[in-house]
């Protein structure tokens, strides 16, 4: 006959109320952002919305620690992060900090909503994260809202100030003359900044004038085509053929020693040239990326095809890049309204 292996064995059945609570371990916050890039890494994010992510919850690091000193991420509460978005929204230099638009728009205050929800985006990704991995026992952004704010964020140039803008750079000079081409590729493509700079020259089929980005430098990791139009394809291959004189490079759009050309340089260049013209407001590739969305949709291009060009994955995010004129407002009342329609017929 077998015994029971457990008898005598020490045995619980109930819980002491005596037992203290294990703690979680103690990150501090860049500890708490390096572990949670290691997941964003692992999850094969890009590097550059990574680097984004890290410049962000940096920013909340800096305030944190001047307001509050060293914090653990267990000891940030939902107040302190709703301090600071109103901080963000009603206190922070307007450029304060940018690496090269910290002089424009001097003691304008507070940044634009679209701004504030960039960086509560973040912090709701990074506090989830935590709280998913078990360094945090309360996600202290759960209940932390997004701001509301205006579709339309971003005014394109008219055809006016577009024109006018086109014609500041001196197409003598190398650098000006490059300068005028990214101009043309981007109101004719819609391409982002980011996407000019890494621009090669093997991305560009001339005979059936495109440009094929490949998915690894697309936001939404599918590969685009963007059409050219003649003049565009023209220009191109002009700007390659004196390039490839002076310098051996994969890239098209390079600075006067041949290197790979960064976006501070092409937006300092941008405000120069604004300026030069007295348009009396910054003008950024963005705001031209805008131009090329309004102004195709204004010829007639429908939506479908503009998101695919723009490479966006939410229709919602191309409507906000196209703006309505008033002038195309009352143009387009003109030629489709009803009642007009019905007073032509009864006059025939």
């Amino acid at each position: 006959m077998q015994t029971d292996k457990r008898t005598g064995r020490k045995q619980v059945m109930q819980r002491s109320v005596t037992t203290k609570e294990v703690a979680l371990p103690s990150f501090t916050l860049k500890e708490a952002i390096d572990h949670v890039v290691v997941l964003k890494r692992a999850r094969n994010l890009k590097a550059r919305t990574i680097k984004d992510y890290v410049t962000n919850m940096n920013y909340l690091g800096e305030w944190l620690n001047e307001r509050y000193g060293d914090l653990s991420v267990q000891g940030i509460t939902s107040t302190m992060l709703r301090e600071y978005v109103l901080w963000c929204a009603d206190e922070k230099d307007y450029y304060g900090g940018h690496p090269y638009k910290a002089d424009f728009a001097a003691g304008r205050k507070g940044l634009s909503a679209s701004s504030v929800n960039v960086r509560i985006r973040v912090i709701k990704t990074f506090f989830n994260e935590l709280y998913v991995e078990g360094i945090i026992n309360q996600n202290p952004a759960v209940n932390l809202s997004l701001m509301r704010q205006e579709i339309d964020t971003v005014e394109p140039l008219s055809e006016e100030e577009l024109k006018r803008f086109l014609q500041a750079p001196n197409k003598n000079s190398f650098s000006q003359y490059r300068d005028y081409i990214i101009m043309t590729v981007i109101i004719d493509t819609g391409m982002r900044i980011n996407e000019i700079c890494s621009l090669e020259k093997a991305e560009i089929d001339f005979l059936k004038k495109r440009i094929v980005l490949p998915a690894i430098k697309n936001k939404n990791r599918k590969s685009r085509i963007l059409p050219l139009s003649s003049q565009t394809a023209r220009l191109l291959k002009n700007l390659i053929s004196e390039s490839e004189e002076h310098f051996a490079s994969d890239f098209v759009f390079t600075t006067n020693y041949g290197e790979p050309l960064n976006e501070k340089t092409i937006q300092k260049a941008f405000t120069k040239y604004a300026e030069k013209v007295k348009l009396g407001r910054n003008v950024s590739p963005h705001v031209l990326r805008h131009n090329f969305a309004t102004m195709a949709a204004n010829n007639g291009m429908s939506v479908f095809h503009l998101m695919k060009i723009l490479g966006h994955s939410d229709i919602k995010t191309t409507r906000k890049y196209v703006q309505v004129s008033d002038d195309d407002l009352f143009e387009q009342h003109s030629l489709h309204s009803p009642l007009s329609r019905i007073l032509r017929r009864a006059e025939r």
